[in-house]
């Protein structure tokens, strides 16, 4: 009998190029950066890639679908109706691809996975190559990659997802409640000074000898960013009278600034074992908050990960860095 033949089975399966099997998580993750961020150049920051790419991402995706998802007129850039609606599909959809890899790979003895870090530079040079060492040891077929940044970029990369966990201390407090987190350690906020500076001679800098002098803190960035968090928790109510000269997301920055007169540092304690601190007086401050404790964070959707949950327990075998006292049970 002649009639229509039947179709190839590569024509069954060849699809419109506008349909959601065309579309690249990349396309969804830049979407949802711009979209929370309200900003392309925010966005950037967030997903660590140029703003070129993330355009471009943009694009891609704002043609499969045939719609417009951002009013570019708008300041600060906003989303469109249709890009609205499309926001929380895209969510869920990423979300469930991510449990759908989870759950695959939990299924796995030796299983092969990929662990992305968020960490800040004490952390990454005195603590983490130890965890990282555990963690090839007992399970080698994790590959990671490491993104570091200050405090306010670090929880965004944990509840964006750019990271599954990430080192941060749990002061400024997390904008997003609904993260879990495992407190590792608390450390010392110390003055650091030049050896015949006039403090050296004392055991302890009170809060009033902080107030003579010029200050030099840590990160770097405005305070409604959680620039020099440190120095201005540690001077509680003072800290509107300080005269803070410099503040530098660098260590060494903060520790070469002090040696050049410039001013008294204030710091984490473990920082002060990524550099040299020779020529120079390390002292405590005498206050109720000149500390921090530092832990690890990753979301809750993330939890039941069989990749966080090895790193989780690789970290929880190695000693502590130096200078830090433990967390007790």
């Amino acid at each position: 009998m002649n009639g229509p033949p039947f179709p190839e089975e590569d024509d069954l399966t060849a699809r419109d190029p506008r349909d959601a099997m065309s579309l690249q998580t990349a396309w969804l993750r830049s979407f949802l950066a711009v979209a929370d961020k309200s900003g392309f150049g925010a966005a950037t920051l967030v997903l660590h890639l140029s703003q070129s790419r993330v355009s471009a991402h943009i694009a891609a995706l704002e043609h499969a679908l045939g719609v417009s998802l951002f009013d570019r007129k708008a300041r600060p850039v906003c989303m469109t109706e249709a890009g609205e609606l499309f926001r929380g599909h895209a969510l869920t959809a990423l979300l469930e691809l991510q449990s759908g890899v989870d759950a695959a790979r939990s299924t796995l003895d030796n299983f092969v996975a990929r662990v992305t870090i968020g960490s800040y530079p004490s952390v990454s040079s005195t603590y983490l190559p130890s965890v990282l060492r555990e963690l090839k040891t007992k399970y080698p077929g994790v590959t990671v990659d490491l993104l570091e940044g200050a405090a306010a970029s670090l929880e965004e990369m944990v509840v964006n997802g750019t990271v599954d966990l990430a080192f941060r201390p749990l002061l400024p407090k997390m904008r997003e409640n609904t993260l879990c987190h495992r407190t590792i350690w608390r450390e010392d906020i110390v003055a650091v000074m030049r050896d015949h500076d006039p403090l050296a001679k004392r055991a302890a800098v009170s809060i009033d000898d902080m107030m003579t002098r010029p200050l030099i803190g840590n990160p770097a960035g405005s305070e409604e960013d959680g620039g020099g968090f440190d120095l201005r928790h540690t001077l509680g109510e003072a800290a509107g009278r300080a005269d803070i000269a410099y503040l530098t997301d660098q260590p060494a920055t903060l520790v070469a600034l002090v040696r050049s007169a410039f001013g008294v540092g204030v710091i984490n304690r473990l920082a002060l074992e990524t550099t040299s601190t020779e020529g120079l007086t390390i002292r405590t401050i005498d206050s109720p908050t000149a500390h921090r404790e530092v832990a690890l964070h990753w979301t809750r959707r993330r939890a039941g990960s069989a990749v966080v949950k090895a790193f989780l327990d690789a970290q929880q075998q190695v000693p502590l860095p130096p200078g830090v006292q433990p967390i007790p049970d």
